[in-house]
């Protein structure tokens, strides 16, 4: 396969949004790293709303974490969003928790995705 891996963007990943082995690794993925932190989602293994359900649970507790300045900048680290990407990202409107709810999400997707691809 000569693809290049996809960049951290809404274009670039949406080809990838309706793959559900993909996006089952995705789940597995979001699981594992923010799981070490107790950051528990659940997943009804539906693939068609699998962003939206993740967004809907990680989302409240990355607010509680934004509200209590605990290990947030850990589970950023351990997910590889980059202070940097926040930056750039944080420029426009977006809620912040919101923001970076969809950072770790497609950021995770992203590794997934490339792992795929240079198999």
């Amino acid at each position: 396969m000569n693809q290049s891996p996809p960049t951290l963007s809404y274009q670039s990943l949406k080809p990838w949004f309706d793959k559900p082995a993909l996006i089952n690794d995705c789940v597995a993925q979001v699981q594992k790293d923010l799981g070490s932190y107790g950051i528990s989602l659940k997943y009804s293994g539906n693939t068609n709303n699998a962003y939206e359900e993740l967004f809907a649970q990680l989302k409240p507790q990355i607010q509680k974490l934004l509200n209590t300045n605990t290990i947030l900048m850990e589970i950023l680290y351990r997910v590889d969003v980059s202070e940097e990407t926040v930056k750039k990202a944080s420029e426009g409107d977006e809620d912040f928790s919101e923001l970076l709810t969809r950072l770790i999400l497609w950021r995770e997707l992203q590794k997934v995705v490339t792992s795929f691809i240079l198999r």
